[in-house]
Order: structure tokens, then sequence, then C-alpha cells
């Protein structure tokens, strides 16, 4: 029998383990004496275990190279702090004095009968000073207390996000819903393309999959700025609106369901204060016939400064810059031209004269539009649209070659006269950048510009009602079509200057009146262009002249 043994009288099972390893049991007063003496040879009995008296549930626990202060209470064995750890200076958990460990072990104790969660949190404020004189138990216990609130709520916003919509969740619930019949306003097909477009941008890539409860004030700010410094002050003042737009039907109509409920409805506070300053660019014929020239000749030839890309326009895009130019139409309306409602005008076809048609929501005022297409006009586009042609059976009049289901976008009708003016991502700013409109003495332009200059054309030749008839504007009468004659209503179209209002003044087609009006818009482009064919174009940087390679209306029809 051991020394410990015949002091104590009692050696028991104290290891926790599967192989029955016994240690003594030992009963002391923690208190400074027996601290002194204990630190003084704390390993030269072996492994042991030291009760207090007094502290109900502290032990001393002797192990090896290292002495242990356990916790044991209500079910749970818990290592509090270290009295010794031999070889060890890193080990911050030491505690020396008796006082210290009974005021631990009680508070402890405490603890557990209010929340065994804390114990872990507790302990790691309390021992994060290291010098005992700095250690604050009463600290340390409003510590864990807030890092444990922080990591509830955490949890639970954690919920909140994994159950809420992301964006684009409320974005197809916002078009899905709003387009429905029977809605105080339900939204047109044009407005519901708008929305699309905006949220497909690249500004809103990092989030359009993210819940909805984890954006806020700042991302709805740095996107708006993002799409200011990209796109213009235009589409930054869109994609606000439509982020309001969406969010506030969330919120208004599914505040559960998408979890927005009790959140701070921020995006009504998003705005906007940059102004769009009315634009006075009227591209001259000349100009326009020069960018058509250009884009021509670079459907067979590389852009100034480019490399890797043979041609610096594809045909398939061409052919919808083209129509965009002769048609005058929105780029977003007009580029939805089916290809089925492009057809062979009733009663003028043995003419050459061609109808396109768009359905009701697809123009900006929502209602169905007509637009006559002259013969010269509909050669051209023949020819253009055949050469562009790709494999398959797209139903639209002017495909994307992204695929059937897609039309050439207004980015790429757009992006045509940027090229031209190297204006584009790939080549603004760049030291071999040219900009061929500015060598052929041409200023830039959009093609939303060229609706001002079919309004001075049709000033000129005296029929100022005949662009806001091609125009698709609203044509505002002022009295009831039944109190004029048909003759009346004619003669009053043909010299008014519409008023773009909301209001509608009927479904009226006005076709005689288009028809005069496109000869005339149609017949000075393509005149122009001929004529700039004739003349030709600059197409580097050095002033290289050559004959612009254009296919030419008349020589097409009387080789026919």
């Amino acid at each position: 029998m051991s020394t410990l043994e015949k002091c104590y009288g009692s050696v028991i099972d104290r290891s926790g383990n599967n192989e029955g390893i016994t240690i003594a049991s030992l009963h002391e007063t923690f208190g400074q004496h027996f601290m002194r003496k204990f630190l003084n040879k704390p390993f030269e009995d072996g492994d042991r275990i030291y009760t207090d008296k007094n502290a109900r549930g502290l032990e001393l626990r002797v192990q090896g190279k290292k002495a242990s202060w356990i916790l044991r209470y209500k079910k749970m064995t818990k290592t509090i702090a270290y009295a010794v750890v031999a070889g060890d200076k890193s080990e911050s958990r030491i505690v020396t004095s008796a006082a210290e460990i009974t005021a631990l072990n009680s508070v402890l104790r405490t603890i557990i009968d209010r929340d065994p969660t804390l114990v872990d949190p507790f302990l790691a404020h309390y021992f994060a000073e290291h010098r005992p004189d700095k250690r604050d138990m009463l600290k340390a216990l409003k510590d864990a207390e807030q890092a444990a609130a922080e990591a509830a709520a955490k949890a639970s916003e954690k919920a909140v996000h994994d159950n809420a919509w992301t964006l684009q969740q409320a974005v197809d619930n916002f078009l899905e819903k709003r387009k429905r019949d029977g809605k105080k306003k339900a939204i047109k097909d044009t407005y519901a393309a708008e929305v699309r477009w905006v949220f497909a941008r690249e500004e809103f890539a990092e989030v359009i999959n993210a819940p909805i409860t984890t954006l806020n004030s700042k991302i709805g700010e740095d996107i708006r700025d993002a799409f200011e410094r990209n796109r213009g002050i235009s589409p930054a003042k869109k994609a606000v609106s439509r982020l309001r737009a969406v969010l506030r039907y969330a919120y208004e109509n599914h505040r559960g369901q998408s979890g927005l409920e009790g959140r701070d409805p921020w995006w009504l506070m998003l705005t906007t204060d940059t102004v769009i300053k009315a634009r006075k660019r009227r591209p001259e014929i000349d100009g326009i016939a020069k960018a058509l020239a250009l884009a021509a000749y670079f459907l067979d030839h590389r852009l100034p400064g480019r490399v890797g890309v043979q041609h610096g326009v594809r045909d398939n895009v061409f052919a919808a810059f083209l129509w965009i130019i002769l048609s005058g139409q929105r780029q977003q309306a007009g580029l939805q031209l089916k290809a089925a409602n492009l057809t062979p005008y009733p009663g003028r076809e043995n003419d050459g004269w061609f109808l396109a048609q768009w359905d009701e929501g697809v123009q900006k005022n929502g209602k169905r539009f007509a637009l006559p297409v002259p013969p010269r006009m509909a050669t051209a586009l023949r020819y253009y649209v055949d050469k562009a042609k790709h494999t398959g059976s797209s139903g639209w009049a002017f495909p994307s070659e992204d695929g059937d289901d897609v039309h050439v976008s207004p980015s790429g009708v757009r992006g045509v006269l940027k090229r031209l003016a190297a204006r584009d991502p790939l080549m603004k700013g760049k030291e071999t950048a040219v900009d061929l409109l500015a060598l052929n003495g041409v200023k830039y332009f959009s093609p939303h510009d060229l609706r001002r200059a079919i309004t001075r054309t049709m000033d000129d030749a005296g029929i100022p009602g005949g662009a806001s008839a091609v125009l698709a504007h609203t044509i505002e009468a002022g009295k009831q079509e039944s109190d004029m004659s048909s003759e009346e209503l004619a003669a009053w179209v043909r010299n008014r200057v519409a008023a773009i209002t909301g209001d509608s003044y009927g479904d009226i087609q006005h076709l005689d009146l288009k028809s005069e009006a496109m000869l005339v818009w149609t017949d000075a482009v393509l005149d122009a262009w001929n004529h700039v064919r004739s003349e030709g174009i600059i197409v580097d940087q050095n002033g290289t002249l050559v004959a612009s390679e254009l296919f030419d209306p008349e020589e097409e029809k009387e080789a026919a």
C-alpha cells in the first residue's frame, strides 16, 4: 500500500476512460498554505485527485505533467483552468490562487444554473487577460452574454436570409403578377422587357441571386453609381426606379412570403440627384449616310486598331442597324418586329410595298402599330437580311446569332456607332483608337437621335404630322373624329405637329400619311447613301479614301 493510501485510505477511479485506471482521491482545504505546498512539488507524488472540503464540485486533478482545475456540477465535468502545466509557457489559463479558483468555481456554478452555453464564452473572455490581477469576472460575464446575444441574432438573421426570396425571385414575381389581367395597373410588355434588361446587367450580377434581406442602402447606392459610371444618367435612373418598384411590390404584397416582414424599407429613400440634360444632337442626312457607308465597308474589313476579328460589323447587326435608321423606330420596339409581321402591303404588293406591324404592348404607347415600307427600303433590307441569314428558323425579323429565339439587341445596334467612333469598351481611351466618324466629318449621334432628323425632314417637306405618325407618337386631334370628315382629318393630321401626351385619340393608323412620310425619309437617306458611295469615305488614320462598297437599290432594281 502506498504512502497516500496509508494516509487517506481510499483509491478510486475518476479517470472516465475505459481502461479502469485508478488514481488516489485526496481531501484538502484549498487555501494558500495548501497551494504553496502543492506548487513546490506538484508532480512528485504521481497522479492523484484533490477535492476541496469547502468548495463543492471543485477538483485539482494531477495527471502526468499537468495539474488541472476541474468543475463537476449537474452532469457537467469541465476543465476550467490549470494550476501547473510543465514545459508549456503558452498556456494562459493558469490559476495559482486558491481564492481565485474557489470564486471562479462559485461563479461558474451560477452560470450553469442559468445558461450552460455561457460557460465556454465566459472562460474565453475571462482568460483573455493573461495577468491574474487584471482579470474581471463581471466583465467576462457581460462580454459572454453580449457575444451569445450576437450569435443568436446572427443565427436568427441567417434563418431569415435562408427563407427569403432572392432578388431574381422578387423580379420574377413582380413581372408575373403585374402582367396578369385584372391588375389595377398591369404593366406592358415593353416595360417588362426593360425591367428584365436592367436586372440582367453586370451591375446587379453580385446580388441578383442573393436574398433580398441582405440588400441595404449602400448596396443600392453602389449599384446606382456603377450604372451612372458605366452606362450613363438615364440607365442609372432606370436602375433605381426598377429596383424600387420590385422591392416595393414585394414589401406591399408579399411581406411575409418574401422575408421583408419587419425590415427597413430602405429602397424608398434610394434616389438619384442627377438631371438628364435635353439632347440637342440632330444628325444631318449626309452624316447618317456616311455612317451607313462606313458600317457597310467594315462588314468585310477589320476596324482600325483591332486584332483578331476580321469583320468590324456583323451582317445581322448591320441589317438591324439599317432597319432602325430607315424605319425611325425606337430600338427596343423596332427590333421586336416578328418575321411573320413583315408582309406585302395589301393592294400595293405589286409595287413592292411591304407593311410592318407590331402587336399591342410592344410600342411605348402600348397600342398596335403599322408602318409602311417603301419599295427601295424593302429591297435594301432584303439584300442585307438575306446576307445575314443564319442557320435555323427564327421568328424574329432581325434574329441574333445567339439563337433563333433572340433578336438583335438595342445595345448591338448602338454598338455599331460606338465602334465607328472608337467609343466601345475595347477601344475607348486607347492610343490606337480611331474615330472614323470624326475623320469623315460626322458628329457622333445615337440611333435615338435619328428621330429628330426625321422630324426636321418632315418639317422641310411640309408634312410635320408625318413625323408623329411614323414615330408612333399620339396624335391629338382636339375634337372627336366623328366631327371631322375623312378629308378634314387627313388634312389636319398632315399639317399638325403632334402633341406627345398620355391621352389617346383611338387607334388611328393613318397609313396614307405614313406612306408619304416614309417615302420622303427613306428616299432622302438612300439618295445620300448613293451619293457617299460615289464620293468615297476615309477608312483609317492615314486618310485612305475608298469608294464605298455599298449596295445600290437602283442598280439591284435594274439588274432584276
